[in-house]
């Protein structure tokens, strides 16, 4: 090589060294670091002249153990490689998270041995994560399990019950006289009760029992190693004479009682929702009796009756009589309303109960050999109509839902391969699995080791399905070969309502499109769910406003007449216009503000309370997005601050609306409602007209508030 190509590497490689995003730092022989780039001191806080000649320790954060640095030195000894994550300490003694490469190379020229240590800081992926499963598992304000969670904690409960044959009992406990104190004095001293309340029910318990916030102020308590009745209703007694104890609430005495209803497994069988609403059935009897009360839920009656074999030896004829079929729900692109795909849902026509869903009968079957019969019937039937589409020119992928069960299955591969073996013309890179996370992956690399054969011996994608419920979103995403996620839908449906679903499906918009991964949003149910969704980047979309599951001879018509709905169109052409965006989703969290009120007044509604309850400026979907927004700098200083003026003085008109209305004065309620129409109309026009220099029809959403 010339000196003039030697002396143009060497310029380039120093290029490299000093501008990639990564940190760099080598060390000798003698584990001495020798050089590091300015990324790497960036990362640590740390200058070159204070790392080099020091050993990498002074990084160390104490967190790895020996076997840890133990494997990683014989990884290195034996591959010359080895990749992982690592916990450092910066100069100042904070703690940082990254993703640590290390290759092991000798000088050509001198045989020197080094070794070239990449460094990317995963910090912020990892408080990411960390926010996202908070959000997802605990409630808000009591910081006790949420659903997500409490179902988890169920079937953890119920394996245990099953393993040591003792009993479980799931309570469901409503507080007595709590909207007095909610209309009296108001919602910020009920948030405080309901807290005091949480903290009494959690002291009463043993530490394996689990209390859950289910909804307003209703609590589920699941109480287990229950011996006989009479120790579960003693426990009850002392729980109940706690939560009636008074509460000092700021300057407040206050007076409350607990009700409970509850059954006990294995007496009571069924599924968690089922479980829960025989426990609710027996509240509403114990309120009866009075206040203070607590009754248990007799299996005799209400013609409830434990006929599991019976039903079990149902599901095998209907299977041996074909009475089980598909039906598709159509995955589309809100920005071009081409339809992508569908995703295939069991039905089984009863003969007797006419058509049932799969929670009436995929319950009984887990775990057992007739779940993996089932499952392979679903995926013979798929790849014959998948088959049948591809005949006819259709492009559609078909997508079937795979339990974890049958996944790790011994045989599951090699089944697998037999059944694909009789459609040799279907082309597989159409055909999609779809796992739902929230499943327990209690081996997670045997899981992996299938999707992956799925993938490169099949060609079959993998979908990560209720993404965000489980307890490792990250660890799955980052560890699962998974072509897309699928947004729980739970979170879809409320976002609208509930500020923290809302940052959810954001946050896990941003954490798949971050590593580079397909999102499709469940439980589309409305235009605005839609338009929402688009203006956070999720492109793709399944839920009832687009259609409902529908029988396969019905899916030809309906492809041919759907038409993209107006208000998704335009979202087309503006994708990639982050500024747009961002801030046609305030204007729509906006119009969701009006909508509300705008329901409300128009007639008397039995809708919940809480949907309307007065919501804190800094927890409105348009106050996290004005907060959010200062740190993006989307937005000019001047702007953002006029705005933010602007939004307050329309959340105190919009906080005073919805007293009066609480109030009963639905007449002085209409006269503001007036008022914040046109306050309403005047943001939209600023924001138009001064933040982006257009004219009113180019956001999506229109000045009506309606």
């Amino acid at each position: 090589m010339s000196a003039l190509h030697t002396h143009q590497r060497h310029m380039l490689l120093e290029l490299l060294f000093d501008r990639v995003h990564e940190g760099i730092i080598i060390t000798n022989a003698d584990n001495v670091i020798v050089e590091v780039n300015d990324t790497l001191c960036e990362i640590t806080g740390y200058s070159r002249d204070e790392l080099i000649g020091k050993r990498p320790n002074i990084l160390s954060s104490g967190k790895q153990s020996k076997a840890f640095y133990s494997e990683m030195w014989q990884s290195l000894t034996q591959n010359s490689f080895w990749r992982g994550e690592v916990w450092n300490r910066k100069k100042d003694g904070s703690f940082y998270a990254e993703v640590l490469t290390i290759h092991r190379t000798t000088d050509p020229q001198s045989g020197e041995l080094f070794h070239l240590g990449l460094v990317s800081d995963i910090t912020m992926l990892k408080q990411h994560q960390a926010e996202l499963e908070r959000l997802a598992h605990y409630d808000a304000l009591t910081a006790l399990p949420n659903r997500n969670l409490l179902a988890d904690r169920f079937e953890q409960a119920i394996a245990h019950s099953n393993r040591t044959q003792s009993l479980l009992a799931i309570c469901f406990l409503d507080l007595d006289n709590f909207k007095p104190v909610n209309d009296d004095l108001g919602h910020n001293i009920g948030d405080e009760l309901l807290i005091e309340v949480a903290q009494r029910i959690k002291s009463m318990l043993r530490q394996d029992d689990t209390v859950s916030r289910y909804g307003g102020d209703e609590f589920v308590i699941l109480l287990g190693e229950i011996q006989n009745r009479q120790d579960c209703e003693a426990l009850l007694h002392r729980l109940t004479d706690e939560l009636s104890r008074p509460y000092q609430i700021a300057d407040h005495n206050i007076r409350i009682s607990a009700s409970i209803g509850y059954t006990v497994y294995p007496f009571d069988q069924g599924s968690m929702q089922t479980l829960i609403e025989h426990a609710d059935q027996t509240l509403y009897k114990a309120k009866l009796d009075g206040k203070k009360t607590f009754r248990m839920y007799e299996t005799g009656k209400d013609g409830w009756r434990d006929d599991k074999s019976d039903q079990l030896y149902a599901i095998r004829r209907g299977l041996t009589d074909n009475e089980f079929q598909l039906f598709m729900q159509p995955k589309i692109s809100m920005c071009t309303g081409e339809v992508v795909g569908y995703e295939a849902l069991i039905r089984w026509q009863h003969p007797e109960q006419g058509l049932l869903y799969p929670q009436q009968f995929l319950p009984l079957i887990n775990g057992t050999t007739l779940e993996i019969q089932l499952g392979e019937w679903v995926i013979r039937q798929a790849l014959m109509h998948l088959q049948q589409w591809q005949n006819q020119n259709h492009h559609w992928h078909i997508s079937i839902n795979l339990s974890a069960y049958h996944l790790g299955f011994n045989g599951f591969l090699q089944r697998l391969g037999e059944i694909i073996a009789d459609f040799p013309e279907v082309d597989l890179q159409f055909f999609q699995f779809e796992i739902l996370e929230s499943h327990a992956l209690d081996d997670l690399s045997l899981i992996v080791d299938v999707v992956r054969r799925c993938r490169n011996e099949f060609k079959i994608k993998t979908v990560l399905d209720d993404f965000g419920t489980g307890y490792s979103s990250l660890s799955h995403i980052r560890t699962l070969p998974v072509s897309a996620v699928k947004i729980d839908q739970t979170f879809v449906r409320n976002m609208l309502v509930d500020v923290d679903d809302c940052k959810i499906v954001e946050g896990v918009i941003a954490l798949a499109r971050s590593f580079d991964l397909e999102v499709i949003a469940e439980g589309v149910e409305s235009l605005r769910h839609g338009q929402i969704l688009l203006s956070m980047g999720c492109e793709f979309a399944q839920g009832y406003v687009i259609a409902k599951p529908m029988p396969v001879n019905e899916l030809l018509a309906w492809n041919q007449q759907f038409s993209l709905p107006q208000d998704w169109r335009k979202y087309r052409y503006h994708q990639q216009h982050i500024k747009w965006t961002q801030i046609n989703l305030f204007c729509l969290y906006l119009e969701l503000s009006v909508e509300s009120l705008q329901r409300r007044f128009a007639v008397d509604s039995d809708e919940n309370d809480a949907v309307w309850s007065i919501i804190s400026l800094k927890q409105s979907h348009c106050g996290v997005w004005l907060e959010r927004t200062e740190n993006l700098q989307l937005i000019d200083k001047e702007c953002l601050q006029i705005l933010k003026e602007k939004y307050r003085s329309f959340h105190h008109l919009m906080t005073m609306t919805i007293k009066l209305y609480q109030a009963g004065r639905k007449q002085n309620g209409l006269q503001n409602l007036q008022s914040l129409q046109l306050r309403y109309q005047d943001m939209h026009q600023f924001i138009q007209s001064t933040i982006l220099h257009m004219e009113p029809p180019e956001l999506v959403t229109d000045k009506r508030g309606t």
